[in-house]
């Protein structure tokens, strides 16, 4: 009799769980669909495909098809992502015992790639470096943007630690300074503060030089055309010297020209018009001449007319600057 009581007890206790849970068996979808690259409608395989905030994932196969099974009834969140494809995520709604279809077009994303330095001893990572090294960016679009006559104008104000103070006259030598002063020595002692300048893998002559009656120091470096120019990279302070000896404790400046590209022939024109006006006012030279005891014409100058030997009669007024 016993026996008889819990067998009738199991069979009432399997059929109340049938009860329960035949409903929340019949409450599940599925969710299909396909899944491409935007613009060119391909397949897009091993595409991971889930539903947010569940356990319940796949992954799209060759033909970029999918199907999640067992979805619970509802609206849901359906997310896919996949290397080098931005995510996308998308609602659906999903039906008991129905299969609802939700197909994805992928944007191809744009990965920034780690940032290359060209060094002495070849391209490097930056994060591989060992110095702090500082770059211009997009030259040629500061050229066209800027109005940009030479290399000190190209660097005013670009990079941190880096002072730049252009010639006051026309071609007149500017002075670039990397992370201050190193040496208190004056010029002609034969040590400078100046950095060095590698173009293209050669080191430049940054040389000045003049005449003595203008007072302007030209440089070489007026000669570089910034339109010429591709890339610059600052590498600052002692460290640099690790990379170019000991000449470049002030730092280096490295600069790389345009090259030539794959393709069709391209021709590019450029011209420019302009007047320079020399504002300076060079005051005039004169020569003072007389006549010696014998008659004969001579420059007087202050000792012979002191001694009496050259009596001055007139003036020559000239200006070789004019």
């Amino acid at each position: 009799m016993r026996l008889g009581c819990w067998k009738l007890f199991a069979a009432g206790a399997a059929a109340l769980l049938l009860m329960v849970t035949a409903p929340s068996v019949q409450a599940q979808g599925t969710v299909t669909g396909r899944i491409t690259v935007a613009g060119t409608n391909e397949p897009l395989s091993d595409s991971r495909v889930m539903l947010v905030g569940t356990g319940i994932a796949t992954v799209s196969g060759a033909d970029g098809r999918y199907t999640l099974q067992n979805v619970p009834t509802g609206a849901v969140q359906v997310r896919v992502i996949r290397v080098g494809y931005q995510e996308l995520k998308r609602p659906v709604t999903v039906e008991a015992g129905e299969t609802a279809t939700l197909d994805f077009s992928m944007k191809q994303a744009i990965v920034q790639l780690s940032e290359i330095v060209t060094t002495a001893t070849g391209q490097q990572r930056r994060v591989e470096l060992g110095n702090a090294v500082s770059t211009l960016g997009n030259v040629s679009q500061k050229v066209q943007e800027t109005p940009i006559n030479n290399l000190a104008d190209l660097m005013v104000a670009k990079a941190p630690g880096v002072v730049v103070l252009p010639g006051a006259m026309t071609g007149a030598a500017p002075v670039i300074r990397i992370r201050g002063i190193g040496s208190l020595a004056t010029a002609g002692s034969g040590i400078s503060n100046d950095p060095i300048y590698v173009i293209d893998g050669v080191r430049m002559n940054t040389a000045t030089f003049g005449f003595g009656f203008s007072g302007t120091n030209s440089s070489l470096l007026n000669d570089l055309d910034p339109n010429d120019i591709a890339d610059v990279e600052i590498v600052k302070g002692p460290s640099a010297a690790t990379l170019y000896g000991t000449d470049a404790a002030n730092g280096v400046i490295v600069i790389t020209t345009k090259r030539g590209r794959a393709g069709p022939t391209r021709w590019t024109w450029f011209g420019e018009q302009g007047t320079v006006d020399d504002r300076n006012k060079y005051p005039a030279s004169y020569a003072s001449w007389g006549h010696n005891g014998s008659g004969k014409l001579q420059r007087c100058v202050l000792v012979s007319e002191s001694q009496g030997s050259c009596a001055l009669d007139s003036l020559t007024s000239f200006n070789v600057l004019l």
